[in-house]
């Protein structure tokens, strides 16, 4: 069996515990590799999850803090679930989201959220199978399941099973609550725009500026990703 772990070097508790995370898949006979692993360990946080998922391969084993939704793990608790997964390996399948923008397509594990450049309110129109909702508000975020705790979350949004295969479409801030938030199945497609210039956040780092009126699709992508099941 072969692991690749990757770390948030910013964080001291995830240097130390990277460290003691190698020994000890060494010590159970797991080599440590760069790439083509059967599994990542991801320590840092969800946040570590998100800023490097571009270099996960396999299923992902996540140890962060007591704050941590993602994550599997805690820093302090990580031994007993990492030596239950490379004894008896069980994943679930998590869905992400396709955003396409003027034809380009970006991929997203958690969110993706439309907002004013400005800080001020905006006015927003949500497409839903040919239902079409406008309010105004400081934005709207369309998310997966695992980022149903997330963002969506903080702006009112409920918690949707991670295993499911649904998107939640909030708003934030909504003016006189024209829109509340809701979940529909993943074989929708959601539009999204603004009629103000707006930004487009993608997983809470990627902004690209999105001009008045311009529509973006939200729909399932055609890839999952894989999380290790922790007891």
């Amino acid at each position: 069996m072969k692991a690749k772990v990757i770390w948030n070097s910013t964080k001291k508790w995830a240097v130390k515990t990277a460290d003691e995370v190698k020994e000890f898949l060494k010590e159970k006979k797991v080599s440590v590799v760069k790439s083509r692993p059967d599994f990542t360990v991801v320590i840092g946080g969800d946040g570590t999850i998100i800023y490097h998922r571009e270099k996960l391969e396999g299923p992902v084993f996540g140890v962060g803090s007591e704050k941590s939704f993602i994550c599997q793990a805690t820093r302090d608790d990580w031994k007993e679930s990492l030596s239950t997964l490379i004894s008896k390996p069980a994943y679930e399948e998590r869905m992400m989201l396709e955003i396409v923008h003027r034809k380009k397509k970006y991929t997203a594990l958690n969110d993706a959220a439309l907002m004013s450049r400005n800080h001020d309110v905006v006015t927003i129109s949500v497409a839903i199978s040919g239902d079409e909702y406008c309010f105004d508000a400081d934005g709207v975020v369309v998310s997966s399941p695992t980022g149903s705790t997330a963002y969506a979350y903080s702006a009112g949004g409920p918690v949707i099973e991670p295993s499911m295969e649904a998107m939640g479409i909030v708003p934030v801030a909504p003016d006189k609550r024209l829109f509340d938030p809701v979940v529909v199945g993943s074989s929708h497609k959601v539009f999204i725009s603004s009629l103000n210039p707006a930004h487009l956040v993608i997983d809470g780092k990627k902004e690209i500026k999105v001009n008045k009126g311009e529509k973006i699709r939200i729909s399932r992508h055609r890839k999952s990703m894989e999380f290790a099941v922790a007891p």
